[in-house]
Protein backbone atom coordinates (compact mmCIF):
# COMPACT_ATOMS: atom_id res chain seq x y z
CA UNK A 1 0.00 0.00 0.00
CA UNK A 2 1.34 3.60 -0.68
CA UNK A 3 1.78 5.93 1.71
CA UNK A 4 1.19 9.61 1.54
CA UNK A 5 2.94 13.05 3.14
CA UNK A 6 1.31 15.74 4.20
CA UNK A 7 3.32 19.01 2.37
CA UNK A 8 2.73 22.83 2.38
CA UNK A 9 1.75 23.63 -1.18
CA UNK A 10 3.05 27.23 -0.48
CA UNK A 11 6.42 26.65 1.12
CA UNK A 12 6.27 23.13 0.81
CA UNK A 13 7.56 21.99 4.55
CA UNK A 14 6.14 18.74 5.82
CA UNK A 15 3.54 18.03 8.68
CA UNK A 16 3.81 15.37 10.86
CA UNK A 17 -0.41 15.63 11.15
CA UNK A 18 -2.77 16.03 8.32
CA UNK A 19 -3.40 19.73 9.03
CA UNK A 20 -5.55 21.82 6.77
CA UNK A 21 -3.27 24.88 7.43
CA UNK A 22 0.98 25.06 7.34
CA UNK A 23 2.08 25.71 10.91
CA UNK A 24 5.09 27.17 9.31
CA UNK A 25 3.62 30.27 6.69
CA UNK A 26 -0.21 28.92 7.05
CA UNK A 27 -0.12 28.14 3.62
CA UNK A 28 -2.57 25.25 2.15
CA UNK A 29 -1.58 22.16 2.69
CA UNK A 30 -1.94 18.80 0.87
CA UNK A 31 -2.10 15.03 0.69
CA UNK A 32 0.75 14.32 -1.58
CA UNK A 33 0.51 10.80 -3.26
CA UNK A 34 3.62 8.55 -2.67
CA UNK A 35 2.84 6.48 -6.22
CA UNK A 36 2.20 9.37 -8.18
CA UNK A 37 2.87 12.36 -6.43
CA UNK A 38 -0.62 13.72 -7.14
CA UNK A 39 -1.45 16.48 -4.78
CA UNK A 40 -4.72 15.80 -3.01
CA UNK A 41 -7.28 17.53 -0.10
CA UNK A 42 -6.21 16.36 3.16
CA UNK A 43 -9.82 14.34 4.13
CA UNK A 44 -8.91 12.30 0.98
CA UNK A 45 -8.05 8.36 1.41
CA UNK A 46 -7.68 7.62 -1.88
CA UNK A 47 -5.57 8.93 -4.85
CA UNK A 48 -7.96 11.49 -7.01
CA UNK A 49 -5.47 10.40 -10.15
CA UNK A 50 -4.29 6.72 -9.77
CA UNK A 51 -6.39 5.59 -7.12
CA UNK A 52 -4.07 4.22 -4.70
CA UNK A 53 -4.82 4.55 -1.02
CA UNK A 54 -2.86 7.24 0.71
CA UNK A 55 -4.77 7.46 4.56
CA UNK A 56 -0.93 6.35 5.86
CA UNK A 57 1.59 8.86 6.41
CA UNK A 58 5.35 7.92 5.31
CA UNK A 59 7.74 9.15 3.16
CA UNK A 60 7.47 9.99 -0.42
CA UNK A 61 9.35 10.69 -3.59
CA UNK A 62 9.39 13.89 -5.38
CA UNK A 63 7.36 13.74 -8.53
CA UNK A 64 9.07 12.76 -11.85
CA UNK A 65 11.26 15.14 -13.64
CA UNK A 66 9.20 16.94 -16.84
CA UNK A 67 11.38 16.25 -19.79
CA UNK A 68 10.53 18.97 -22.90
CA UNK A 69 10.57 16.68 -25.77
CA UNK A 70 13.85 17.53 -27.66
CA UNK A 71 16.22 18.74 -25.46
CA UNK A 72 19.12 17.25 -24.25
CA UNK A 73 19.16 15.83 -20.86
CA UNK A 74 20.81 17.94 -18.18
CA UNK A 75 22.87 16.41 -15.20
CA UNK A 76 21.17 18.52 -13.03
CA UNK A 77 19.71 17.96 -8.93
CA UNK A 78 16.23 17.10 -8.92
CA UNK A 79 16.20 19.31 -5.32
CA UNK A 80 16.91 22.43 -8.11
CA UNK A 81 14.50 21.30 -10.65
CA UNK A 82 12.07 24.71 -11.07
CA UNK A 83 9.09 24.15 -13.63
CA UNK A 84 9.24 27.76 -15.47
CA UNK A 85 5.43 29.06 -15.63
CA UNK A 86 3.82 28.74 -18.91
CA UNK A 87 3.91 31.57 -21.04
CA UNK A 88 0.58 33.54 -20.92
CA UNK A 89 -0.81 34.61 -24.35
CA UNK A 90 -0.39 38.02 -25.81
CA UNK A 91 -2.92 40.50 -24.57
CA UNK A 92 -5.48 41.47 -27.46
CA UNK A 93 -5.38 44.97 -27.98
CA UNK A 94 -7.48 47.15 -26.34
CA UNK A 95 -8.51 44.24 -23.74
CA UNK A 96 -8.61 44.88 -20.21
CA UNK A 97 -5.53 44.34 -18.37
CA UNK A 98 -6.92 42.69 -15.67
CA UNK A 99 -8.70 39.74 -17.51
CA UNK A 100 -4.86 39.14 -18.84
CA UNK A 101 -3.60 38.90 -15.10
CA UNK A 102 -6.61 37.17 -13.81
CA UNK A 103 -5.48 33.59 -11.74
CA UNK A 104 -7.09 30.48 -11.54
CA UNK A 105 -10.36 30.51 -9.90
CA UNK A 106 -10.53 29.49 -6.21
CA UNK A 107 -10.54 25.54 -5.80
CA UNK A 108 -8.99 24.32 -8.80
CA UNK A 109 -6.23 22.36 -9.12
CA UNK A 110 -4.46 23.70 -11.76
CA UNK A 111 -0.90 23.57 -10.59
CA UNK A 112 -1.48 21.03 -7.72
CA UNK A 113 0.37 17.99 -9.24
CA UNK A 114 4.41 20.02 -9.21
CA UNK A 115 5.24 19.86 -5.34
CA UNK A 116 8.14 22.25 -6.31
CA UNK A 117 6.12 25.16 -8.08
CA UNK A 118 5.47 28.32 -6.49
CA UNK A 119 1.96 28.61 -6.09
CA UNK A 120 0.27 31.93 -7.39
CA UNK A 121 -0.99 34.38 -4.55
CA UNK A 122 -4.81 34.09 -4.16
CA UNK A 123 -6.82 37.06 -5.32
CA UNK A 124 -8.03 39.66 -2.61
CA UNK A 125 -11.30 39.08 -1.43
CA UNK A 126 -14.09 41.44 -0.58
CA UNK A 127 -13.68 40.16 2.94
CA UNK A 128 -10.04 40.84 3.16
CA UNK A 129 -10.66 44.38 1.91
CA UNK A 130 -13.58 45.34 4.38
CA UNK A 131 -11.36 43.85 7.31
CA UNK A 132 -9.92 47.68 7.87
CA UNK A 133 -13.07 49.22 8.40
CA UNK A 134 -13.74 46.61 11.02
CA UNK A 135 -10.49 47.53 12.51
CA UNK A 136 -11.36 51.45 12.79
CA UNK A 137 -15.42 50.67 14.47
CA UNK A 138 -12.93 48.52 16.66
CA UNK A 139 -10.57 51.12 17.32
CA UNK A 140 -13.32 53.70 17.44
CA UNK A 141 -15.29 52.06 20.13
CA UNK A 142 -11.90 51.62 22.12
CA UNK A 143 -11.22 55.62 22.24
CA UNK A 144 -14.75 55.89 23.18
CA UNK A 145 -14.35 53.57 26.23
CA UNK A 146 -11.43 55.12 27.27
CA UNK A 147 -12.76 58.89 26.96
CA UNK A 148 -15.89 57.66 29.13
CA UNK A 149 -13.51 56.26 31.60
CA UNK A 150 -11.16 59.26 31.70
CA UNK A 151 -15.07 61.05 32.24
CA UNK A 152 -16.04 59.45 34.72
CA UNK A 153 -12.61 59.24 36.89
CA UNK A 154 -12.67 63.19 36.64
CA UNK A 155 -16.32 63.00 37.54
CA UNK A 156 -16.08 61.37 40.20
CA UNK A 157 -13.34 63.38 41.38
CA UNK A 158 -15.14 66.61 40.47
CA UNK A 159 -17.71 65.02 43.29
CA UNK A 160 -15.06 63.55 45.60
CA UNK A 161 -13.69 67.56 45.21
CA UNK A 162 -17.41 69.23 45.66
CA UNK A 163 -18.06 67.08 49.32
CA UNK A 164 -14.71 68.23 50.77
CA UNK A 165 -15.53 71.55 50.12
CA UNK A 166 -16.46 73.48 53.19
CA UNK A 167 -19.72 74.71 52.44
CA UNK A 168 -20.46 71.29 51.79
CA UNK A 169 -18.78 69.51 54.69
CA UNK A 170 -19.35 72.11 57.47
CA UNK A 171 -23.15 71.82 57.23
CA UNK A 172 -23.25 67.72 57.02
CA UNK A 173 -21.12 67.97 60.23
CA UNK A 174 -23.08 70.36 62.02
CA UNK A 175 -26.44 68.61 61.04
CA UNK A 176 -24.69 65.44 62.60
CA UNK A 177 -23.71 67.49 65.75
CA UNK A 178 -27.44 68.45 66.49
CA UNK A 179 -28.74 65.19 65.98
CA UNK A 180 -26.30 63.52 68.26
CA UNK A 181 -27.09 66.05 70.81
CA UNK A 182 -31.02 65.78 70.12
CA UNK A 183 -30.52 62.36 70.47
CA UNK A 184 -28.68 62.14 73.57
CA UNK A 185 -25.86 60.39 71.73
CA UNK A 186 -23.28 62.57 73.59
CA UNK A 187 -20.50 59.73 72.53
CA UNK A 188 -20.88 60.48 68.62
CA UNK A 189 -20.96 64.62 69.49
CA UNK A 190 -18.17 64.58 71.46
CA UNK A 191 -16.22 62.97 68.79
CA UNK A 192 -16.15 65.96 66.69
CA UNK A 193 -15.31 67.74 69.60
CA UNK A 194 -11.64 69.70 68.87
CA UNK A 195 -8.52 67.64 69.87
CA UNK A 196 -8.18 71.33 72.37
CA UNK A 197 -11.64 70.50 73.28
CA UNK A 198 -11.13 67.39 74.42
CA UNK A 199 -8.00 68.24 76.11
CA UNK A 200 -9.89 70.46 78.48
CA UNK A 201 -13.13 68.73 78.68
CA UNK A 202 -13.69 64.89 79.11
CA UNK A 203 -17.05 63.02 77.87
CA UNK A 204 -17.81 62.38 81.30
CA UNK A 205 -17.78 66.39 82.29
CA UNK A 206 -19.65 67.02 78.73
CA UNK A 207 -22.36 64.85 79.30
CA UNK A 208 -23.00 66.32 82.90
CA UNK A 209 -23.48 69.50 81.22
CA UNK A 210 -25.93 68.72 79.43
CA UNK A 211 -30.07 68.76 80.84
CA UNK A 212 -32.74 66.36 79.93
CA UNK A 213 -34.84 68.90 78.11
CA UNK A 214 -35.89 67.55 74.40
CA UNK A 215 -35.41 69.70 71.59
CA UNK A 216 -35.44 69.36 68.03
CA UNK A 217 -33.78 71.62 65.22
CA UNK A 218 -34.33 72.83 61.63
CA UNK A 219 -33.27 75.50 58.91
CA UNK A 220 -29.58 75.18 59.40
CA UNK A 221 -27.74 77.77 57.21
CA UNK A 222 -24.35 79.14 57.34
CA UNK A 223 -24.37 82.63 58.77
CA UNK A 224 -20.51 83.94 58.42
CA UNK A 225 -17.49 82.39 56.76
CA UNK A 226 -13.76 83.39 57.15
CA UNK A 227 -10.86 81.62 56.41
CA UNK A 228 -10.53 78.36 59.37
CA UNK A 229 -13.77 79.30 60.55
CA UNK A 230 -17.68 78.94 59.58
CA UNK A 231 -20.60 80.07 61.69
CA UNK A 232 -24.33 78.47 61.42
CA UNK A 233 -27.30 79.65 62.36
CA UNK A 234 -30.74 76.81 63.16
CA UNK A 235 -33.99 77.46 64.16
CA UNK A 236 -34.33 75.84 67.94
CA UNK A 237 -37.60 74.39 69.23
CA UNK A 238 -38.32 73.74 72.62
CA UNK A 239 -42.07 71.86 73.69
CA UNK A 240 -43.86 74.97 75.02
CA UNK A 241 -41.56 77.96 74.05
CA UNK A 242 -41.58 79.85 70.72
CA UNK A 243 -38.82 78.77 68.01
CA UNK A 244 -35.38 80.94 68.11
CA UNK A 245 -32.47 81.27 66.46
CA UNK A 246 -29.10 79.41 67.99
CA UNK A 247 -25.51 79.01 67.01
CA UNK A 248 -23.22 76.88 66.22
CA UNK A 249 -19.15 77.69 65.19
CA UNK A 250 -16.75 75.18 63.51
CA UNK A 251 -13.33 75.54 62.85
CA UNK A 252 -10.37 73.75 60.71
CA UNK A 253 -8.27 72.56 63.55
CA UNK A 254 -5.58 69.86 62.69
CA UNK A 255 -6.53 69.30 58.91
CA UNK A 256 -10.33 68.54 60.14
CA UNK A 257 -13.69 70.69 60.84
CA UNK A 258 -14.60 70.10 64.21
CA UNK A 259 -16.59 72.06 67.20
CA UNK A 260 -14.32 74.59 69.58
CA UNK A 261 -16.58 73.24 72.47
CA UNK A 262 -15.21 75.65 75.56
CA UNK A 263 -18.95 76.10 77.59
CA UNK A 264 -17.53 73.95 80.70
CA UNK A 265 -14.50 75.86 80.75
CA UNK A 266 -16.56 79.29 80.69
CA UNK A 267 -18.97 78.29 83.33
CA UNK A 268 -16.00 77.48 85.84
CA UNK A 269 -14.09 80.61 85.28
CA UNK A 270 -17.31 82.48 85.98
CA UNK A 271 -18.01 80.36 89.13
CA UNK A 272 -13.90 81.33 90.15
CA UNK A 273 -14.82 85.48 89.49
CA UNK A 274 -17.83 85.05 91.34
CA UNK A 275 -15.96 83.53 94.49
CA UNK A 276 -13.46 86.68 94.03
CA UNK A 277 -10.62 83.71 92.51
CA UNK A 278 -9.09 85.92 89.93
CA UNK A 279 -6.36 84.00 89.71
CA UNK A 280 -8.22 80.52 88.45
CA UNK A 281 -10.24 82.04 86.76
CA UNK A 282 -8.22 84.01 84.42
CA UNK A 283 -6.24 80.62 84.13
CA UNK A 284 -9.53 78.79 82.75
CA UNK A 285 -10.60 81.88 81.17
CA UNK A 286 -7.18 81.72 79.01
CA UNK A 287 -7.77 77.58 78.45
CA UNK A 288 -11.39 79.09 77.35
CA UNK A 289 -9.77 81.28 74.44
CA UNK A 290 -7.09 78.86 73.46
CA UNK A 291 -10.17 76.45 72.64
CA UNK A 292 -12.23 79.41 70.65
CA UNK A 293 -9.92 82.28 70.00
CA UNK A 294 -13.22 83.80 68.53
CA UNK A 295 -15.57 83.42 71.57
CA UNK A 296 -16.42 86.82 73.29
CA UNK A 297 -17.14 85.80 76.59
CA UNK A 298 -13.91 84.56 77.10
CA UNK A 299 -11.91 87.10 75.76
CA UNK A 300 -14.51 89.19 78.04
CA UNK A 301 -13.30 86.78 80.90
CA UNK A 302 -9.71 87.62 80.09
CA UNK A 303 -10.55 91.58 80.45
CA UNK A 304 -11.73 91.15 83.77
CA UNK A 305 -8.95 88.88 85.27
CA UNK A 306 -6.69 91.79 83.63
CA UNK A 307 -8.43 94.74 85.06
CA UNK A 308 -8.61 92.56 88.53
CA UNK A 309 -4.79 92.27 88.47
CA UNK A 310 -4.42 95.88 87.70
CA UNK A 311 -2.76 94.95 84.35
CA UNK A 312 -4.37 98.45 82.76
CA UNK A 313 -2.71 97.42 78.46
CA UNK A 314 -3.53 93.84 78.90
CA UNK A 315 -7.21 94.83 80.07
CA UNK A 316 -8.32 97.39 77.69
CA UNK A 317 -6.60 94.58 74.17
CA UNK A 318 -8.71 91.86 75.94
CA UNK A 319 -12.45 94.30 76.55
CA UNK A 320 -11.45 96.06 73.08
CA UNK A 321 -11.43 92.48 71.45
CA UNK A 322 -14.10 90.75 73.44
CA UNK A 323 -16.67 93.97 72.11
CA UNK A 324 -14.88 93.51 68.40
CA UNK A 325 -15.82 89.52 68.35
CA UNK A 326 -19.43 90.21 70.14
CA UNK A 327 -20.21 92.09 66.73
CA UNK A 328 -19.71 89.31 64.78
CA UNK A 329 -19.87 86.19 66.87
CA UNK A 330 -22.87 85.58 68.91
CA UNK A 331 -22.08 84.26 71.91
CA UNK A 332 -24.18 83.55 75.39
CA UNK A 333 -22.51 86.79 76.90
CA UNK A 334 -25.31 89.30 77.96
CA UNK A 335 -25.98 92.87 77.20
CA UNK A 336 -24.84 93.26 81.06
CA UNK A 337 -21.87 91.80 80.45
CA UNK A 338 -21.29 94.00 77.54
CA UNK A 339 -22.13 97.09 79.60
CA UNK A 340 -19.33 95.88 82.32
CA UNK A 341 -16.79 95.85 79.70
CA UNK A 342 -17.19 99.23 78.32
CA UNK A 343 -17.27 100.29 82.07
CA UNK A 344 -13.81 98.58 82.44
CA UNK A 345 -13.01 99.87 79.44
CA UNK A 346 -13.91 103.71 80.48
CA UNK A 347 -12.12 103.37 83.76
CA UNK A 348 -9.18 101.94 82.35
CA UNK A 349 -8.66 104.46 79.38
CA UNK A 350 -9.35 107.55 81.62
CA UNK A 351 -7.50 106.43 84.98
CA UNK A 352 -4.55 104.19 83.78
CA UNK A 353 -4.05 105.13 80.44
CA UNK A 354 -5.01 108.84 80.49
CA UNK A 355 -7.25 108.11 77.17
CA UNK A 356 -10.10 110.95 77.92
CA UNK A 357 -10.85 111.12 74.12
CA UNK A 358 -11.25 107.00 74.07
CA UNK A 359 -13.16 107.19 77.67
CA UNK A 360 -15.58 109.60 76.19
CA UNK A 361 -16.38 107.16 73.28
CA UNK A 362 -16.91 104.44 75.78
CA UNK A 363 -19.23 106.50 77.76
CA UNK A 364 -21.19 107.66 74.94
CA UNK A 365 -21.98 103.60 73.96
CA UNK A 366 -23.05 103.02 77.51
CA UNK A 367 -25.29 106.00 77.45
CA UNK A 368 -26.63 104.10 73.80
CA UNK A 369 -27.29 100.87 75.61
CA UNK A 370 -30.76 100.27 75.88
CA UNK A 371 -33.04 99.87 79.14
CA UNK A 372 -30.09 101.67 81.23
CA UNK A 373 -31.90 102.39 84.83
CA UNK A 374 -32.07 106.28 85.64
CA UNK A 375 -29.21 105.34 88.85
CA UNK A 376 -26.61 104.18 85.85
CA UNK A 377 -27.54 107.19 83.79
CA UNK A 378 -26.75 109.47 86.39
CA UNK A 379 -23.25 107.72 87.49
CA UNK A 380 -22.22 107.67 83.67
CA UNK A 381 -23.22 111.38 83.46
CA UNK A 382 -21.48 112.87 86.23
CA UNK A 383 -18.42 110.84 85.10
CA UNK A 384 -18.30 112.28 82.01
CA UNK A 385 -19.15 115.54 83.25
CA UNK A 386 -15.88 115.71 85.32
CA UNK A 387 -14.08 114.31 82.29
CA UNK A 388 -15.17 117.23 79.71
CA UNK A 389 -14.38 120.08 82.60
CA UNK A 390 -10.82 118.25 82.49
CA UNK A 391 -10.13 119.14 79.20
CA UNK A 392 -12.00 122.31 79.06
CA UNK A 393 -15.24 121.95 77.26
CA UNK A 394 -17.19 123.76 80.50
CA UNK A 395 -20.42 123.67 77.88
CA UNK A 396 -20.91 119.93 77.33
CA UNK A 397 -19.91 119.08 81.02
CA UNK A 398 -22.73 121.67 82.43
CA UNK A 399 -24.94 119.94 79.94
CA UNK A 400 -24.16 116.45 81.73
CA UNK A 401 -25.13 118.04 85.07
CA UNK A 402 -28.40 119.43 84.13
CA UNK A 403 -29.58 115.66 82.67
CA UNK A 404 -27.85 113.90 85.75
CA UNK A 405 -29.46 116.57 88.37
CA UNK A 406 -32.87 115.08 86.61
CA UNK A 407 -31.80 111.53 87.31
CA UNK A 408 -29.87 111.32 90.36
CA UNK A 409 -32.15 110.50 93.06
CA UNK A 410 -29.22 109.69 95.88
CA UNK A 411 -28.78 112.86 97.55
CA UNK A 412 -25.17 112.03 97.71
CA UNK A 413 -25.31 112.05 94.06
CA UNK A 414 -27.41 115.12 94.45
CA UNK A 415 -24.85 116.58 96.39
CA UNK A 416 -21.99 115.95 93.91
CA UNK A 417 -24.20 117.61 91.00
CA UNK A 418 -23.76 120.53 92.97
CA UNK A 419 -20.20 120.35 93.93
CA UNK A 420 -19.74 120.23 89.79
CA UNK A 421 -21.65 122.49 89.26
CA UNK A 422 -19.85 125.25 91.79
CA UNK A 423 -16.60 124.40 90.26
CA UNK A 424 -17.78 124.94 86.79
CA UNK A 425 -19.47 128.31 88.04
CA UNK A 426 -17.13 129.96 90.06
CA UNK A 427 -18.57 133.21 92.27
CA UNK A 428 -17.72 136.53 91.03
Amino acid sequence: MASAQILCTKCGAASAEPREACPKCGGKNSRVCGACGNQNSIPKNFCDKCGRPIGDLGPVAPPPKTIIPGAPAADIPATMIRRAAEPQPAAEPGGPPVAARRLAEPGSTSGLDDLWVVPAQPPVSEETVSQPSFTARRRAINVLAALAGVAAAAYGIWRWHESRLPEVLVPKLAAEYLDALSSRDYARAYEIFSPTARKYCTEDEFRASRDETSWTWSSLRIARRESGAILLDYDLQVPGSPPRTDHLLFTLEGGRWTRPYNWTLLRQAEAAFEKGDSEKGLALAQAAGTVDPRDPMAWGYLCEAAYYRKSPADAATRCAKALELAQVYPSNISLKSLYRLHAILADTYRHALGKRDLALEQFSQMLAFPDISPADQCQILLARSQLYSEISRPGEALADLDRGAQLCADPQDQARVQQFRQALNPPE
